[in-house]
């Protein structure tokens, strides 16, 4: 790569010209690369083929950043270089929603009949308030963006004497004063993420009955913190609030299994809080989403725009839960009050109580009472609104309020003119810690697990029934019973703990029980190798069972573990009348012919998690395939998707070329397979070996249970 190209630490590129840098895509954040590196910040950013990421689920073309820095602090338009106009009208679509927000019906049918009207919003009046731009005038998408294309050339200037050519293999080649300076790829990578996080011995993360850990508290403009988010704790169960990008791979890394984690707050669809949303709904298993129908319409249409997706398809990712502004929300056993702040689109803040203690968290918003009384004075805010929003409730147990640059923030000024008392229990976020002077008495709130904050509460009555049910929850295999076995499953279940280093299983002994991690890790072993790694919301210990064989590996607890166990007379007896006992014993044949090795050597797959893989090769069927059998025929619906073994497999779709697939490759009509449609393709065993086989039904419930995996897959024929 030429030297006056910089591969930027979140992805992208960023190349050196005599008119100025030009930035190859923009994945989130990475305004704060060029800024922590002491570069120029480019105002000329070429969008890359692929707006999105659908295995990270993460936006490669977050414009809306990089946007507002070079309007609002540096006085100028951004360019945007786009291969044609549906391009551009897709991110005309994210632009309006982020800077505009939705039309006229935002809010509509979202208040309880309790709440009156005088304290609503009136969103027409503050949304036109807040869309002047510092010179007066109504801000539009190209106050801030000029849309640059490719001309019939397939060269765009982009600066005096600079142009971009796009190459016929949808490679970019820049050219200064005639000289080619750079080719880079079309395609942004982004770094790599951990496929197996590290484990640290001893004690896993407790999580509080109540708390928060914070996991960034600064804004988008500060290339040495982490956007605002945070995880807020609920009866040891966690909901992510605007969760940063990456977020739940920094917690995995940290020993912090994603069922830990089942619901997210979207408090509102600005980049530095809608980011790595989509990364957690499409981690791993279903989660709850929490915000309003207004939030919602707004999210989906943006990310719809972006991934190419349909809005209906990413709606199907999740399980929504429409909050009410002014009536009780509950959650884990906690109680939620959610309200709309003062923002420049729709922003949710919220109050929740939980075992006789309480937190608020502002959102983001502008609580500044001088400004306040001006905007009710000009008749943006009604009487009502106005005496509710500078009636905020400071005297909650712990209070997260951001702080920033008005119009759109809360200046510290107002915060610091608080009583001592709130002052204690206020936790600043959406700052720079840097800018908040030490005299004004007031905490940027610490970001980490190990500076959690524990709110001490009331134990909730039935606690350890509550607790052995959810950790039953978290395994895939039994979300489905129905609530009358309840019953039958605590008096099987007993909890158990294993120190860090104990045996659990030992290879080779009578299985006699089945294991459920509520807490911690443990190392599967064999032959004194380890092998895997299980977490909570892993089990083990079914394979003896169900098979009537001895154990085959040993399970040695790498950390402190809190297990739930079940007797193999009591495990066997709760199954009875359900498929799970055929699935266990496809499991434990799929772990016999090294399916999990397999599963390693596909690149898309090998990221999934262990109770991802789990359930996977639960569906699986070993086959042994023949040279010249057709696995699906062009024009006939298809019945399963194959995983290669050592067999290879020809996918055939005339005019194109045959691709051939070996050991490791996923190939289906996944599109047909989730549709029951007739394939457009063909495939055929090119050499005899084997092949592990997902049979229709099957992929669909994996689909369901796993929206990551169905997101990356739909629209392909392959993995490899």
């Amino acid at each position: 790569m030429s030297d006056a190209v910089i591969a930027l630490s979140r992805g992208g590129l960023y190349v050196q010209t005599s008119a100025g840098p030009i930035q190859f895509g923009l994945p989130p954040e990475t305004i704060k690369d060029s800024m922590s590196r002491g570069l120029a910040v480019p105002a000329v950013y070429v969008v890359p083929h692929q707006l999105f990421d659908r295995h990270r689920g993460v936006n490669v073309s977050e414009c809306e950043f990089p946007a507002y820095y070079n309007y609002f602090v540096l006085k100028r338009r951004i360019r945007l270089l786009v291969d044609d106009a549906s391009v551009e009208a897709r991110l005309r679509t994210v632009f309006g929603e982020s800077l505009f927000g939705p039309g006229p019906a935002a809010g509509e049918g979202e208040f309880a009949r309790e709440l009156p009207a005088s304290v609503r919003p009136d969103f027409a009046r503050e949304f036109a308030h807040f869309r002047r731009g510092p010179d007066g005038r109504r801000l539009e998408v190209d106050t801030l963006v000029e849309f640059l294309r490719f001309g019939g050339d397939g060269r765009a200037a982009v600066g005096p004497g600079v142009e971009v050519a796009l190459e016929p293999d949808g490679s970019y080649a820049v050219v200064d004063g005639g000289r080619e300076v750079a080719r880079l790829p079309g395609r942004i990578d982004l770094p790599r993420r951990l496929s197996r996080p590290p484990v640290s011995t001893g004690a896993p993360f407790a999580p509080p009955a109540f708390g928060v850990t914070v996991l960034g508290s600064s804004h988008g403009f500060d290339p040495s913190g982490k956007t605002t988010g945070f995880v807020l704790w609920v009866g040891h169960r966690g909901l992510l609030v605007d969760p940063p990008v990456d977020a739940t791979e920094l917690l995995r890394e940290q020993g912090v299994p994603a069922r830990l984690i089942d619901g997210v707050i979207l408090t509102h669809c600005h980049a530095d809080h809608d980011s790595g949303t989509f990364q957690k709904l499409l981690e791993e298993r279903r989660v709850h989403l929490y915000t309003t129908p207004t939030v919602l319409r707004s999210f989906l249409k943006k990310y719809a725009a972006l991934s190419g997706l349909s809005e209906d398809l990413l709606r199907r990712t999740f399980s929504f839960t429409a909050v009410t502004i002014g009536a009780p929300v509950p959650v884990h056993g906690a109680e939620f009050w959610f309200f709309y702040t003062l923002h420049s689109i729709p922003a949710l803040g919220f109050e929740a109580f939980y075992g006789g203690k309480s937190l608020a968290f502002s959102g983001d918003t502008l609580y500044e009472p001088g400004a306040l009384r001006r905007l009710a004075d000009e008749g943006v805010l009604s009487p009502g609104r106005y005496a509710d929003l500078i009636d905020f409730p400071w005297y909650h147990s712990v209070v997260l309020h951001e702080a920033g640059v008005p119009p759109l923030h809360t200046p510290l000024a107002a915060l610091a003119a608080l009583p001592d008392e709130a002052k204690r229990r206020l936790y600043l976020v959406h700052v720079a810690e840097r800018d908040v002077p030490p005299e004004l008495g007031l905490k940027v709130a610490r970001v980490g697990l190990e500076h959690t904050l524990r709110i001490d509460v009331a134990p909730p009555p039935r606690g350890e029934a509550i607790d052995v049910l959810e950790a039953i929850c978290a395994v895939e295999l039994f979300r489905d019973f129905p609530l009358a076995r309840a019953g039958e499953i605590l008096h099987a279940a007993r909890r158990e703990r294993a120190s860090a280093g104990q045996v659990v299983i030992r290879q080779g002994t009578e299985g006699d029980a089945f294991y459920i991690i509520a807490s911690g890790a443990v190392a599967v072993m064999q032959n004194g190798v380890e092998i895997k790694t299980y977490v909570a919301g892993d089990y083990f210990g079914e394979t003896a069972l169900v098979l009537g064989q001895p154990r085959n590996a040993d399970v040695v607890a790498k950390t402190d573990a809190e297990l739930v166990a079940f007797d193999s007379y009591d495990f066997l007896y709760l199954l009875r009348g359900t498929d799970i006992p055929e699935r266990l014993v496809r499991l434990a044949l799929a772990r016999s012919e090294r399916s999990w090795e397999v599963l390693e050597r596909n690149l898309s797959l090998r990221p999934l998690t262990t109770s991802q893989k789990t359930q996977f090769q639960s569906y699986l069927t070993s086959r042994a395939a023949s040279a010249g059998e057709a696995l699906w025929r062009a024009g006939e619906p298809p019945g399963a998707a194959y995983l290669v073994d050592d067999a290879e497999v020809a996918l055939e779709r005339p005019p194109d070329p045959p691709a051939n697939f070996r050991s490791g490759a996923f190939v289906g009509e996944f599109d047909a397979l989730v549709h029951g449609a007739p394939a457009a393709s063909s495939a055929r065993v090119l050499k005899a070996g084997r092949l592990f086989a997902v049979a229709r039904d099957d992929l669909r419930r994996l689909f369901r249970d796993n929206p990551g995996v169905f997101v990356a897959l739909v629209g392909t024929k392959f993995v490899e």
